[in-house]
């Protein structure tokens, strides 16, 4: 098995939990864990921390003028092309995302005397779109990282009953892992990263 998506590897699960075996089956089982992990911090902060590829849409702003702000609801990375309604495709010069320093990108304003304009028929809603990568990251910081680890390696305790609070319920494959509380460090972390809020 390959792992999509995650935030750590087989090799530093297996040096953070100390872990010598070199079974493929089992390795298998704790790729399984760490995408799962992965995932879990994915929706436990509402971002992600590898870059898409996507096109998303926006309704026009309620404010159109020069200058108007069009709010994200995804973390922006880079740009490849953003479609502003009936106007067409709008050039680098005509907008500037926002931090205009920093990334990921929040915001996209509209500037160069452009305003945001509907679709072709009037309609507002989904009409400017933005072809890019988004995602907080391309890869995951330092610290994701070690919350990956720490979920993952609670992951695989609980298969064994280790750190397990309460009642464990294992399925008949001994492989199904009673979802518990993330490790409180693993918590504490990825709170810092937690979406608060999305407007658009």
């Amino acid at each position: 098995m390959t792992i999509t998506n995650g935030y750590a590897t087989l090799a530093e699960l297996k040096a953070y939990a100390d872990i010598n075996s070199t079974d493929g089956t089992d390795d298998a089982v704790l790729e399984d864990m760490i995408e799962a992990a992965s995932r879990l911090i994915d929706n436990q902060v509402k971002r992600t921390f590898y870059a898409r590829t996507e096109t998303r849409y926006f309704d026009v702003p309620v404010a159109q003028a020069d200058g108007a702000i069009l709010y994200l609801d995804d973390d922006l990375l880079t740009v490849t092309s953003l479609t502003n309604g009936s106007s067409g495709a709008l050039a680098a010069a005509d907008y500037r995302t926002l931090p205009v320093n920093g990334t990921p990108k929040w915001g996209v304003q509209i500037k160069g005397g452009n305003s945001w304009s509907s679709a072709t028929d009037g309609d507002p809603v989904g009409s400017i779109s933005i072809v890019g990568t988004w995602g907080w990251s391309s890869t995951a910081p330092d610290d994701i990282k070690q919350a990956c680890l720490m979920i993952a390696n609670s992951y695989r305790q609980k298969r064994s009953g280790q750190g397990v609070e309460g009642n464990a319920r294992v399925t008949s494959a001994g492989v199904v892992i009673e979802a518990g509380d993330i490790p409180k460090d693993a918590a504490r972390i990825l709170l810092n990263y937690r979406r608060v809020g999305m407007v658009v």
